[in-house]
């Protein structure tokens, strides 16, 4: 009886081991079957990252030269702006040195006129211009007569230099402050001149 029992008992077990190793392969080869199903969805994922990697790699790379070449554009405009800001403020310099020293020379040329002027004056013409019991137009009309050819062309140099010094200061394209300094030089040199109306010199 013993013998049966252990008997039994052993083939049960058999059996068992039997059932569980034909349960572990079946489990084991679908695993394997489900593995080799899922390995190219895998692969075809990997490769949809890839390529999205590299081409925002890509694009990113783009993104920067074309970043790089707008800012080597842009800082070659803003030189040459510069440059041409630079050779117009350097013109205007120039010019504005050539004006004052043209506005220097031609003032200095009509105080040496109005000095030989004044020198040439005869006493019968600085007889006329006291004489109180004269009008203006009537001195005026004196005077004029009485001038010689000399004093007719200094008067009329004057008057073409006062004249040009007008015109200059019409069309000057300076500054504010060089327009004003040319007002005031005007107005010293009027200022200075005695007897410039008396003389002609209007």
């Amino acid at each position: 009886m013993k013998k049966l029992r252990i008997l039994s008992t052993c083939t049960a077990l058999l059996l068992v081991m039997g059932v569980t190793f034909a349960q572990q392969s079946q489990n084991q080869n679908q695993g394997q079957g489900s593995s080799n199903v899922n390995d190219p969805v895998k692969a075809q994922t990997q490769m949809q990252v890839h390529d999205q990697t590299q081409t925002q790699v890509q694009n990113q790379t783009q993104t920067m030269i074309q970043d790089q070449v707008m800012n080597q554009t842009q800082t070659r405009t803003q030189a040459k702006d510069q440059t041409r800001l630079n050779e117009k403020d350097q013109l205007r310099s120039q010019k504005q040195v050539q004006m004052k020293n043209e506005v220097k020379e031609q003032t200095q040329l009509k105080e040496q006129n109005r000095e030989q002027f004044r020198s040439s004056l005869t006493e019968e013409q600085v007889g006329i211009l006291g004489d109180q019991e004269m009008t203006r137009s009537q001195k005026k009309k004196a005077f004029m007569g009485s001038l010689t050819d000399e004093q007719r062309n200094l008067l009329r140099e004057n008057n073409t230099l006062r004249q040009q010094q007008k015109n200059e200061f019409r069309n000057s394209t300076g500054t504010g402050d060089q327009n004003k300094q040319m007002m005031q030089n005007r107005g010293a040199n009027r200022d200075g001149s005695t007897g410039g109306k008396g003389n002609g010199q209007h």
